[in-house]
């Protein structure tokens, strides 16, 4: 399968990813292209 970005990260979020995302959530709300800037790769 081709994909536009070979370097993406793609599969289960980590326990830390996890940690972050519930985190950014909190802070930020709904603002997911802010919460995606903490977390290269994916």
């Amino acid at each position: 399968i081709n994909y536009l970005r070979s370097d993406l990260k793609r599969g289960n979020f980590s326990i830390e990813e996890e940690e972050i995302i519930i985190k950014l959530h909190a802070s930020l709300g709904n603002r997911w292209s802010v919460i995606a800037t903490h977390l290269p790769g994916r």
